[in-house]
């Protein structure tokens, strides 16, 4: 549910051409710059848990990780390429991943 909501929220402001070029940080962008790498990381989670098997826990565990290393930094690359300043100051005062944590 947060990464399905997290990008309706944001398509219409994507679809809108006034907003071509611009940054979107609103909606539950506004709580952490990868709201929607939680969301994936949350429903893995629970059916690791749900599955009773303590070895599933490995695939939250890596699909974070993996999140983390990989794609964050090169999201954040290619945003701040794309948006400069105003994903400067979008970072400065959103978190990366967690709301209200990191």
């Amino acid at each position: 549910m947060l990464n399905t909501v997290s990008e309706l929220l944001r398509k219409p402001f994507k679809d809108n051409p006034l907003n071509k070029g611009k940054l979107y940080t609103g909606g539950l962008f506004k709580y952490a710059i990868h709201i929607n790498y939680l969301g994936d990381c949350l429903w893995v989670l629970g059916l690791a848990l749900i599955s009773n098997n303590i070895y599933s826990l490995l695939i939250p565990l890596f699909l974070f990780l993996v999140f983390i290393l990989g794609y964050i930094p090169k999201s954040d690359d290619y945003l701040q390429n794309k948006y400069g300043e105003q994903f400067t100051l979008y970072k400065q005062k959103t978190k990366k991943l967690i709301p209200f944590i990191w």
